[in-house]
């Protein structure tokens, strides 16, 4: 059931009334953060050791287990079955998939302890065969990468097949638009320095992978604007010339009851290390205030009213660009599906 909008005050298919001259009106607030590099290096730091969590097992993972002092009961490349369950000596079935390895252990141990005195259980993953990661965007391969050893974000990018390349003046060029570049962990930005690691060789960027995380390598050619937040229909939409935010926000189909529409942000630049610009959009509608013209890559955010912070909208901003983008792969794939059949 759509969520009741906000009354417009004005029609939105139609330039707001000019009250004043434009160079008169109320210029919008413009946030420029720029990290230095230890900031961004301790800013990301501080991202991985907060998100590191423990992958759990999954169907198809491969195990080894072994009993020590018990060469009878050591059994390799054991396979979770696809109800996630493993099949022990002595033991019979048990539940794998969903518990970490010393979740696992301690089962095994718990139940082997009714036949053998204190068994000293011993679980290794051979292989990881359910734990993945998504790229996106201008590599030459992109889309779902089984994460069956430790993979850094270079290696996935090498998986991938490299950035995608083009001519230009005669000239090969990369697509690869690497300032905007960014990695989603279970819904949180990780801010690597896209350009730093892969223009100019900074490893300190190159991060292990985890399973689940999404990496989107926009087009430098792409021109599209995001709307997310307080609207009724989170959207993006082709970049035309002439696109002020106004105009732009009507394509939303209105807002929300929480929305904050005296705090519209603009997000230009990296999610990590953004430029923020800051529009009364009602004092824009009332000829108060400056329009803000779009460019491409923007992302419009309509804050709730209880949210204040910067961290607090990233943490809306980063799930839902994701999510539509991960829809817009999701109908491509069906797509070529369709037209290979």
């Amino acid at each position: 059931m759509p969520l009741p909008r906000q009354g417009l005050p004005v029609d939105l298919d139609q330039p707001p009334p000019l009250q004043r001259p434009e160079e008169l009106k109320t210029p919008p607030q413009r946030i420029t953060q720029r990290l230095s590099l230890e900031e961004q290096l301790a800013e990301l730091n501080r991202v991985v050791l907060e998100t590191r969590t423990v992958p759990a097992l999954g169907k198809g993972d491969v195990l080894n287990i072994s009993v020590y002092d018990e060469p009878d009961l050591s059994v390799m490349s054991v396979p979770v079955r696809p109800y996630g369950m493993i099949s022990f000596p002595l033991i019979g079935d048990v539940q794998a998939a969903g518990r970490t390895v010393d979740e696992l252990t301690l089962s095994v141990t718990e139940r082997l302890g009714q036949f053998v005195i204190q068994p000293k259980v011993s679980v290794i993953v051979q292989q990881f065969n359910s734990l993945n990661y998504t790229i996106s965007g201008e590599v030459s391969k992109p889309g779902v990468y089984p994460l069956i050893t430790d993979v850094r974000l270079t290696e996935a990018v090498a998986k991938a097949g490299g950035f995608n390349k083009g001519q230009f003046r005669a000239s090969s060029v990369e697509l690869a638009d690497l300032s905007t570049a960014f990695i989603s962990r279970n819904g949180r930005l990780v801010p690597v320095n896209f350009t730093r690691l892969f223009r100019q060789g900074d490893l300190r960027f190159d991060i292990s992978l985890q399973s689940g995380d999404y990496i989107n390598i926009p087009s430098g050619l792409s021109k599209e604007v995001y709307i997310v937040g307080e609207v009724n229909t989170p959207a993006l939409f082709a970049f035309r010339e002439e696109m002020p935010m106004s105009r732009t926000l009507a394509l939303a189909d209105g807002f929300t009851r929480e929305a904050d529409i005296k705090r519209v942000h603009i997000v230009r630049g990296a999610l990590s290390n953004p430029e923020l610009i800051i529009s009364n959009f009602k004092d824009v509608l009332d000829g108060k205030a400056q329009d803000v013209q779009l460019q491409p890559g923007d992302i419009v955010y309509v804050p709730p009213t209880t949210f204040s912070k910067w961290s607090q909208m990233l943490s809306y901003i980063v799930p839902t660009i994701t999510a539509l983008q991960t829809g817009i792969i999701l109908s491509n794939s069906v797509s070529g599906s369709s037209s290979s059949n």
